[in-house]
């Protein structure tokens, strides 16, 4: 009778043991069909498609949530995005404007996560361009001297015609916008005339002008393009060579906010022509109005946050805690970045 009772108990635990084992299995079949079953779209400068492509990847790998990641110009993707694209997050470059731009989705906060510095980039192939060469040889005097003839000498040439420069369309990506904010500050700087290097890009007709500065990859490799006015993280990401400009013209430097910001360039943004005026290299984050999943927008927007180190290593510095810009009321995951300190106040948005 013992043992009829133990082998009725064994039987019995193992059936049990049996039921919970499946209920495991098919609660982790779930929650893993229900993970892989959510994706997010985030719409990303185009400068910086190799850094989403990464971020995206590691947050898939982490949580199990598919990211589609569309590179483009921050203008034209705001302008996208406006127009009922389904964006579940938004990383523009430099300018604040290009969140305002998002019309009806228009959170009315922005987060600077990454700050970054414009550079002007080429490649082994632009090397065979002897006023590419002559351009490098007066930048290592300038750089090496501070002499501003130098700096003259290497605009000069740079800005002759003698060879295709790659600046992209300032009203629809920002790299063309600083590029020539840029040309602005070295023309005041060192021909003392403000429009002077601008003039001359304008009437050699040496630009090629895309979208995006995503699209110079192809040409840069090619030849058919020698210098690309873009950020540093650009020319790492894309493995080609880059020259470092100074503080007071490569947009980086907090100290020269006060320069940056006395020069100005109209762009044509959502039908309006605005003057945008110069402000350092910021790659900001924001949650567009109606994302596609609400949970699964904000959770990438943590992750980002909170492995911002990860981008590092393409020139990226992440900053702690991040600015937050915001003229509105906070949604309630914002507003516990802010009371855990991973993001702080820094002003109103600008509009358009």
């Amino acid at each position: 009778m013992v043992e009829y009772i133990y082998s009725f108990m064994d039987t019995r635990l193992k059936y049990i043991i049996g039921i919970v084992v499946v209920l495991a299995v098919i609660g982790g079949v779930f929650y893993a069909l229900s993970s892989s079953s959510k994706s997010i779209t985030v719409y990303i400068a185009g400068a910086y498609a190799a850094e989403g492509q990464y971020l995206a990847q590691d947050f898939q790998n982490s949580t199990g949530i598919d990211v589609k990641v569309i590179p483009g110009g921050s203008f034209k993707l705001a302008s996208q995005i406006s127009s009922g694209e389904p964006a579940s997050v938004f990383i523009p470059v430099a300018f604040t404007q290009a969140v305002d731009a998002l019309g009806p989705r228009d959170p009315g906060w922005a987060i600077a996560a990454f700050t970054d510095q414009m550079a002007i980039v080429y490649s082994n192939l632009s090397l065979k361009n002897q006023y590419v060469v002559q351009a490098l040889s007066y930048y290592n005097k300038a750089i090496s001297t501070n002499d501003s003839t130098y700096w003259y000498d290497f605009f000069q040439t740079i800005t002759s015609g003698n060879l295709k420069l790659g600046i992209s369309n300032p009203s629809t990506d920002p790299e063309g916008l600083y590029a020539f904010l840029l040309l602005e500050i070295a023309g005041k700087l060192y021909a003392h005339n403000s429009s002077y290097f601008v003039e001359r890009v304008i009437e050699s007709g040496s630009n090629i002008t895309r979208s995006s500065t995503g699209e110079y990859v192809g040409p840069l490799e090619e030849g058919e393009t020698q210098l690309v006015f873009s950020y540093r993280s650009y020319a790492m990401a894309q493995g080609f060579h880059y020259i470092q400009l100074p503080p007071w013209l490569n947009f980086g430097s907090p100290s020269y906010v006060s320069l940056y910001s006395q020069f100005s360039w109209p762009v044509d943004l959502e039908g309006h022509q605005v003057n945008i005026s110069g402000t350092p290299v910021y790659l900001y984050i924001t949650v567009p109005k109606d994302p596609q999943d609400p949970s699964a927008s904000y959770s990438f927007l943590q992750f980002v946050l909170l492995h911002g180190a990860l981008l590092e290593k393409f020139g990226l510095s992440l900053i702690h805690p991040s600015p937050l810009f915001n003229s509105t009321s906070l949604p309630p995951q914002v507003v516990k970045l802010e009371e855990t300190g991973e993001v702080s106040y820094a002003g109103p948005l600008a509009a358009l």
